[in-house]
């Protein structure tokens, strides 16, 4: 009963409304070692509309496990008005229903927002932004939306820090919430528009006005039937697309009338993808050698298009040491010293590797390597911006999360030198200052059953970075004029730059993330079909790809199953995923179509 009375009390101090000029407290909820806990009343600065919080990283009581900071805003009754959006695009109302929790896996941006009968705000972590995740639970019928920073024992190595900016409480939106953390970025430079970047950068303009379209060429057995690999039980490679068969993809797409378009080879490098890493060189003679690769770039290169190539920093493969290369010192480390390990793929069992190892041993050398065989445009390194930053223990090479991001950014720094722009699987915030486009922002498929506490997935991370990052919007959208209409539409009004892809699947156990429908070439029947398909993309991507260099201004439903995405230009895109046509303005838009308005 105790237990009961305390949390009623609490709830009660946090919908008590504060008295006229009292200043703002947070507060912060500490479990620390061997299951002990406390709290603190923090009083928050306040200036311009922003209040902020910092707990210098010595105030931080030593083996903490993790901090909650709770603001008087976002705290709701079941029933009430209001909602909360992730990073991630996971949005909720504070509707009644049974008990249950969320924590945002995939900590994209280091912002959320959420809405009460107590005001609007948009949060920003500024601080230990790397141990931060974003959450809310309901219990008793009160929801807490909050971050939690993890430290799980760890000393900080930085200050917690947090600012909050508050918006009009009756009127915000969550596009309001996302144009904020845009002005934050932008005005602190972080990032730069892609109207600017795109005049003194012929890659990324180019880049922007085409498709990407990525090219599997070679793999080996995913799972490896030999998880440690070497000379003697290194399995076969497949040979999916020689340099020769490249070629006439580029014939085929030219022969249909597709006149821009960015081609991504992956698995060019010896072992095919996921082959050898660190190893890339020589190039696969099985494909067809250097000679080939050469020749092959050469002639998409004349026919206008633009070739970039699939690498990979984060991974490593005992495989690796057929050519010499394998060394347990580059590799990451745990807590304890043990090498840190991933899942199975082409190369074997799959060990994460230090970036500041990769980027002293290999990646400059790698891309002077590449850029001589003739690639330019955005060159794709795979992993990055698709995870958090990790920290690495090994004693001659040790990093905090932060100092990984670092050499993260170095790597992609290089990479945008080298070749004109850099590419990578996802969207996270750490390297955002580098990222000229991302793969696919987000693996969760529409339509699919949304988490405990979630109503939907919205655009969040695209109305803050549109026009500012080139992206396709989901796994799901990956070729997606041979998938069902969803995938368009979802493309289409998340304002994604399509990407099409020959031999997405290439898993022979497990699941296809990008989809069971694919596109392939192993005949010429096949090759003219699939590239068929891509047409249908390029011909929809050409009356849309002005958008790329557009803000996404707000985003929001107009009816059931209807949205509308505003772009900075004044163009809408109305998209219906309705049964039937829906009127709007005067125009009709079709059942699971959409119409461009232009105001």
């Amino acid at each position: 009963m105790k237990n009961r009375t305390t949390w009623w009390l609490l709830v009660a101090c946090l919908f008590s409304p504060a008295a006229p000029g009292a200043e703002t407290q947070a507060k912060l909820y500490f479990k620390l070692a061997a299951g002990r806990a406390e709290t603190r009343h923090v009083a928050l600065a306040s200036r311009g509309g922003v209040q902020s919080l910092r707990v210098a990283k010595g105030n931080i009581p030593p083996g903490t496990r993790s901090i909650e900071v709770h603001h008087p805003i976002a705290t709701a009754r079941a029933g009430e008005e209001g909602f909360y959006v992730f990073c991630n695009g996971m949005y909720g109302t504070f509707q009644e229903r049974p008990s249950g929790s969320y924590r945002n896996p995939h900590q994209v941006m280091d912002a959320f927002g959420v809405r009460t009968p107590r005001g609007a705000m948009t949060v920003i972590v500024t601080g230990l932004r790397y141990e931060a995740c974003q959450m809310v639970d309901l219990r008793d019928g009160v929801y807490r939306v909050y971050p939690r920073f993890e430290l799980n024992g760890e000393a900080p190595y930085d200050d917690l820090a947090i600012e909050f900016h508050l918006l009009d409480g009756e009127r915000a939106t969550y596009s309001d919430m996302a144009r904020t953390y845009r002005r934050f970025q932008l005005g602190r430079k972080v990032v730069r528009p892609l109207k600017e970047r795109v005049r003194d950068n012929r890659e990324l303009a180019y880049a922007a006005g085409a498709m990407m379209v990525r090219v599997r060429m070679g793999w080996k057995p995913v799972p490896s039937p030999a998880p440690e690999q070497n000379a003697e039980n290194e399995p076969p490679m497949k040979v999916a697309v020689s340099f020769e068969r490249f070629g006439r993809i580029v014939d085929e797409f030219k022969k249909q009338g597709i006149d821009r378009a960015e081609f991504c080879l992956v698995g060019w490098n010896i072992g095919g993808h996921d082959g050898r890493y660190p190893q890339i060189f020589p190039v696969d003679a099985r494909l067809g050698g250097e000679a080939k690769l050469r020749e092959a770039i050469s002639k998409a290169q004349a026919a206008g298009y633009q070739v970039v190539c699939h690498t990979n920093y984060s991974d490593a493969y005992r495989a690796s040491q057929i050519g010499g290369l394998w060394d347990e010192g580059y590799l990451l480390r745990a807590k304890g010293g043990s090498i840190v390990k991933g899942g199975q793929w082409g190369g074997g069992t799959m060990y994460q590797a230090c970036p500041k190892c990769m980027y002293e041993r290999f990646s400059k050398g790698d891309f002077a390597k590449i850029r001589d065989l003739g690639f330019r445009g955005l060159h794709y390194i795979d992993v990055y911006s698709t995870v958090n930053p990790r920290a690495c223990y090994a004693p001659g090479h040790p990093l905090t999360k932060e100092g990984f991001a670092e050499w993260t950014r170095r790597i992609a720094a290089d990479a945008q030198k080298a070749f004109g722009g850099f590419a990578s699987e996802g969207g996270f915030d750490y390297v955002v200052s580098n990222l000229d486009y991302g793969l696919y922002v987000s693996f969760h498929v529409p339509g699919a059953k949304t988490p405990a506490l979630i109503d939907r997935h919205v655009p969040f991370w695209h109305l803050v970075y549109n026009g500012i990052v080139l992206n396709n919007p989901y796994t799901s959208t990956t070729n997606y004029t041979v998938k069902d209409p969803t995938a368009r539409l979802k493309l289409v009004e998340f304002g994604g730059r399509p990407m099409f892809y020959f031999y997405s699947k290439f898993r022979d156990a497990g699941t296809n993330w990008m989809g069971d429908r694919d596109l392939t070439c192993a005949t010429d029947e096949e090759l003219a079909e699939s590239v068929c398909m891509v047409k249908r993309g390029y011909e929809e991507f050409e009356k849309l790809k002005h958008l790329q260099l557009e803000f996404m201004e707000s985003h929001g439903p107009l009816a059931d199953d209807v949205f509308k995405t505003t772009f900075s230009d004044g163009t809408s895109i109305i998209t219906n995923y309705r049964d039937a046509p829906y009127k709007h303005g005067g125009r009709t838009v079709p059942s699971m179509g959409y119409v461009v308005v232009k105001d």
